[in-house]
C-alpha cells in the first residue's frame, strides 16, 4: 500500500468531535516547531476532512495563518478504528 499525501486547505479540516484532548497550551510550542522545521508530519484525515491524527499541527496551522497543510488520508478505518487511533495514544 503506497501513501499519498494531499495538500488541504486548513479551512475544510475539522477535529473529530470525540477526541478527547485538550491540548491549547502547547499550540504556541508546535507553531515555533513548524516556523523552525516547516511541517514535517501529514495530518491523518478522511476524505470528508475529519481529522484523525494531528489536532494539534491543525491546531497550530490555523494560529500561523497557513492556506493548506499536508494529509494523508485514511478512510479505510471505521468509526471503532478511528476512535482509537484519536484516543489510543494517551494510554501509554
Amino acid at each position: 500500500m503506497n501513501l499519498a499525501i494531499h495538500y488541504y486547505p486548513v479551512e475544510n479540516l475539522v477535529e473529530y468531535k470525540r477526541n478527547p484532548r485538550k491540548n491549547d497550551d502547547v499550540v504556541n510550542r508546535m507553531c515555533a516547531s513548524i516556523r523552525e522545521f516547516g511541517f514535517r508530519i501529514p495530518i491523518v484525515a478522511k476524505s470528508d476532512g475529519t481529522v484523525v491524527d494531528g489536532h494539534l499541527r491543525l491546531k497550530a496551522a490555523r494560529k500561523l495563518g497557513m492556506e493548506s497543510i499536508p494529509v494523508v488520508l485514511s478512510d479505510n478505518l471505521n468509526e471503532p478504528q478511528t476512535k482509537f487511533s484519536v484516543t489510543g495514544k494517551s494510554i501509554s
